[in-house]
């Protein structure tokens, strides 16, 4: 198994949702998720689907559901459509490659947040396991203290026997 520094940076990210992509999809390109095959309907949620797979890493099966329950060889199709449009048009390539860029920045300033929340969150955690860890020390001392100052009943009766009997010689 890879260590972290060497896994595939893919693996490390959070998976963009599939509402996600369809949101920076809708903004720029449409409405992806409209009933009917009209040409721009029909190429938006082609792109959405592509971007789905490619940076969601979603299956065919999960996209297809997802786009009022296409079946996946309409996915596949759809994939393979814009995979030959980003092969033959220069203005398909650099509208998928933007909305890439889109996500990932999206997708890597919410991790940041995230981060942010789960960092201040294990700081929050560590102070309170600090000061459990105090007080348990605190009351252990404590204990402690108390044991070593305190004579047990046993050892006090043999102190006063020893001083009353003279025949010890102490």
């Amino acid at each position: 198994m890879a260590s972290a520094p060497f896994a595939p940076d893919l693996f490390s990210r959070r998976r963009i949702s599939l509402a996600e992509i369809d949101a920076v999809v809708s903004a720029r390109l449409g409405p992806t998720r409209e009933l009917g095959s009209s040409e721009p309907v029909c190429f938006n949620r082609q792109v959405a689907m592509y971007l789905a797979k490619y940076v969601g890493r979603w299956t065919v099966a999960i996209i297809g559901r997802f786009y009022n329950s296409r079946d996946h060889s309409k996915v596949c199709h759809s994939i393979q459509r814009i995979e030959v449009l980003r092969e033959s048009d220069p203005q398909v390539d650099a509208l998928i490659t933007d909305l890439k860029r889109q996500l990932i920045r999206e997708d890597n300033a919410g991790s940041a947040s995230v981060a942010s929340r789960e960092r201040d969150c294990l700081t929050d955690r560590r102070r309170a396991d600090l000061e459990d860890l105090a007080e348990l020390i605190a009351v252990r001392v404590c204990v402690y203290i108390e044991k070593r100052t305190r004579t047990p009943p046993q050892e006090a009766e043999a102190n006063q026997t020893s001083a009353s009997n003279p025949a010890n010689g102490t």
